[in-house]
C-alpha cells in the first residue's frame, strides 16, 4: 500500500491518527495516539498530561 513519490519510490500513506506537539519553554509534550482511537479520546488524554504537569509547579 502507498503512493509513488519522488523518482517513483513507494511512500507510505499519511496517518490517520491524531498527534498533538505543544511546546512551552523547557517542557515539550509529543503525543500520537493509535489510528483507531477517537480524537476525542486522545485529546482527553493529552488534557490529562498538561493538568499533571502543571500540578508540579
Amino acid at each position: 500500500m502507498g503512493f509513488r513519490g519522488f523518482r517513483g519510490h513507494r511512500m507510505p500513506l499519511p496517518s490517520k491518527a491524531a498527534h498533538f506537539q505543544i511546546e512551552d519553554g523547557n517542557t515539550r509534550i509529543d503525543l500520537k495516539c493509535a489510528e483507531d482511537e477517537p480524537m476525542k479520546a486522545c485529546a482527553d488524554l493529552l488534557l490529562e498530561v498538561m493538568d499533571r504537569l502543571q500540578g508540579q509547579n
